[in-house]
């Protein structure tokens, strides 16, 4: 699991804006986490899509100046790190459609 906090906000309405679009959670329990120091989301790591929201999430947020730390259950992680996840897994799925292709083009 990777967990999303936010340490610092230079621009907190839309530092807001942005988390609303990507969690469900409700303003106040955003607020209240962040105020805790608590994660703002929690992702699975073995997900590719859901990494692949957590890094526009972070992408988004940096840009206006908001922190973000990622953590795993080694601790925290940098956006290199994230990225050659998401690389890796985007290599083993291209990898197994090549091997479906041609399992399948061997059936016929």
């Amino acid at each position: 699991m990777l967990d999303i906090r936010i340490e610092t906000i230079d621009n907190k309405s839309l530092t807001y804006k942005i988390l609303r679009k990507y969690s469900t959670l409700p303003f106040s329990q955003l607020k209240l986490r962040i105020e805790n120091h608590v994660p703002v989301m929690v992702v699975d790591d073995l997900k590719l899509d859901e990494l692949r929201r957590v890094r526009e999430l972070i992408h988004e947020l940096s840009d206006i100046g908001t922190e973000v730390t990622i953590k795993d259950s080694t601790g925290i992680i940098t956006m290199e790190v994230l990225d050659n996840i998401i690389s890796s897994y985007e290599g083993i799925t291209a990898d197994i459609e090549e091997l479906d292709t041609l399992m399948f083009d061997e059936e016929e």
